[in-house]
């Protein structure tokens, strides 16, 4: 049996959320501020939550429609799948279930449907057992926290009326529910990006770090380049074309995501440096994540942004957009224009200080 699965990006779940209403302010305005992109679009140890989402449904043979409202920050993949589509839209909600009649017409007959911001490592297959037994219209998923932001329906009673209705009422009306136990993250805030990082350098998830991993716990993605007198300290993950000079130094449980420079004698502990970023020369960076020129202390919940882009800055114009007056995402003009410096010496295999 062919099943259809719905991802849907940028959307604020009114009637979804597990955060209280003060912190879920606290972390939303946090977000705007730090990131401009949705949480679930910004690449974890080389790849983003929606793409991790993505791929499950496709082990499945899953029919996938990714569907992102208003065309903010439509996500890019590493992988293409068969039977994966992206589309832009307007209303969100419209747009679900036009999708779910659309696989009703297919003959698809039951599909999922997940905000992405809601990352669950479940046994699709069994949750989907487990709807069809129920014989319900939609079958809401939670965990030990409370509900996740995942369903399966049934794609022609799904039709019958506004599917944030339908889903919400699932809920409310004694539906039967389905129990996740695996691992979970809910993207809410930019500290779920660096437990997820960690959970994944510590094997507590199902999900890997991209690219090859050249140590035990040492992971290094394509064109990543490591200074000789550099060194990493496992479990770390080094990005795509990124940098680390001489004499930095990685440490446990940090991620270097893709187009980054970590310049001379600098130590990252702990902490997220998310793509097209630079760090200074004889920095430390403990327990934070970095975008840009923009800093999180996750110790003490403090945003910096830094004007010195010596000290931190980004690598490249990236790929930042921002609403412009007609409605439309336009880029937004580069905080920093400093380009990385050619490395002096490469990473090869077996000469570096490589630490387990």
């Amino acid at each position: 049996m062919v099943l259809g699965a719905v991802v849907a990006i940028g959307a604020k779940n009114q009637w979804f959320n597990r955060d209280a209403a003060g912190s879920h302010e606290a972390a939303e305005s946090v977000q705007k501020t730090f990131l401009l992109e949705p949480l679930e679009c910004i690449e974890v140890a080389g790849r983003s939550a929606v793409e991790r989402m993505v791929e499950r449904f496709a082990k499945i043979d899953a029919v996938v429609s990714v569907i992102v409202e208003g065309g903010a920050f439509a996500p890019e993949f590493r992988t293409v799948h068969e039977n994966v589509t992206v589309q832009v839209v307007s209303d969100l909600n419209f747009e679900i279930r036009q999708k779910l009649s659309d696989y009703s017409q297919q003959g698809i007959e039951h599909a999922f449907v997940n905000w992405a911001n809601s990352y669950q490592e479940t046994d699709l297959l069994d949750l989907f057992c487990f709807h069809r037994e129920s014989r319900q219209t939609a079958t809401p998923t939670f965990d030990r926290e409370g509900p996740l932001a995942l369903w399966a329906v049934d794609c022609a009673k799904a039709q019958q009326g506004p599917i944030e209705k339908l889903l919400y009422e699932a809920r409310q009306n004694g539906a039967s529910q389905y129990f996740i136990r695996e691992y979970v993250n809910c993207l809410s805030h930019p500290r779920d990006l660096r437990r997820f990082a960690s959970d994944m350098l510590r094997a507590q998830c199902q999900a890997r770090p991209s690219g090859q991993e050249v140590r035990p716990g040492v992971w290094l993605d394509e064109g990543a380049e490591i200074h000789r007198r550099a060194r990493v300290v496992a479990p770390a993950y080094v990005g795509c074309a990124s940098k680390v000079r001489a004499d930095a130094l990685i440490t446990r449980f940090s991620d270097i995501e893709r187009d980054c420079c970590i310049d001379c004698g600098t130590v990252v502990e702990d902490s997220s440096v998310l793509a097209n970023t630079t760090v200074g020369i004889w920095l430390d960076l403990c327990h934070a994540v970095a975008s840009g020129n923009i800093l999180l202390n996750l110790e003490r919940d403090v945003l910096i942004e830094i004007s010195d882009s010596r000290v931190l800055g980004s690598t490249n114009a990236g790929r930042k957009f921002v609403p412009g007056k007609s409605g439309r995402l336009e880029p937004l003009e580069t905080i920093s224009q400093l380009e990385p410096r050619r490395m002096p010496e490469a990473w090869q295999l077996g000469s570096n200080f490589i630490q387990e």
